[in-house]
C-alpha cells in the first residue's frame, strides 16, 4: 500500500520556507547555498594566485566573500563548484605563445593541491586565447572554504565585462 503526502510547503518551526512544490510537482528550495561571482578587471590585465571575484551575480545565503574570494559553507555536505576564465601569459593580459599552459585549481583551507592540478595545455602553433574551465565536487564541513588558485601563467580580464572570469557553486546535498 502507498502513502502519499500532501503538501506545498515545508518549513522550519521558525516560519523559514526550506522547500516548496509547485503545481506541476516542481521542488523549489529558496535557501539552498549557490553563488555565481565574477572578477572585474580595469583596463587588459592578468591575474595570478589565489583569487578574489569582486562582483556578485547573485549569493543565495550570503557565502561567497568578495573581500577574499572565499566561499564558506553554511552546512556539511557536497559542493558542486565551477571556474571558468580566458588564458594569459602575464599580467598584462597578453594572449598565450605557443606550447604555453595555464594551471587552474580549487584550493579547500587553503591548502593548494587539495583536489589536484588541471590544466589547459595549448599546443597549436599560433597565439592565441583560450578557455581554462574547472569543476569539481568536493565534500565540505561547517566553515570550510573554497578558493580559486592560478599557480601558473595568468588569466585573461578586461572592461568589457565580456571576459570576466567566473567562480560559482552551490550545496548538492
Amino acid at each position: 500500500m502507498a502513502s502519499i503526502i500532501g503538501v506545498e510547503t515545508l518549513q522550519h518551526t521558525n516560519g523559514t520556507s526550506a522547500a516548496t512544490i509547485d503545481s506541476s510537482g516542481r521542488i523549489l528550495q529558496p535557501a539552498k547555498p549557490a553563488f555565481h561571482a565574477r572578477k572585474n578587471a580595469s583596463g587588459t590585465q592578468g591575474f595570478q594566485g589565489v583569487l578574489v571575484f569582486d562582483e556578485e551575480d547573485f549569493d543565495v545565503g550570503g557565502n561567497y566573500n568578495t573581500s577574499n574570494g572565499r566561499f564558506t559553507a553554511p552546512v556539511a555536505g557536497t559542493y558542486y563548484f565551477c571556474f571558468d576564465a580566458l588564458v594569459s601569459t602575464d599580467s598584462s593580459g597578453g594572449a598565450l605563445a605557443a606550447n604555453e599552459y595555464a594551471i587552474a585549481e580549487f584550493v579547500k583551507n587553503g591548502a593548494t593541491g587539495t583536489y589536484g592540478m588541471r590544466s589547459y595545455h595549448r599546443t597549436a602553433s599560433s597565439t592565441q586565447y583560450n578557455t581554462i574551465h574547472r569543476i569539481d565536487c568536493i565534500q565540505l564541513s561547517v566553515n570550510d572554504y573554497v578558493q580559486v588558485n592560478i599557480p601558473n601563467e595568468f588569466i585573461y580580464g578586461d572592461d568589457s565585462g565580456r571576459y570576466d572570469p567566473t567562480f560559482q557553486g552551490f550545496l548538492i546535498g
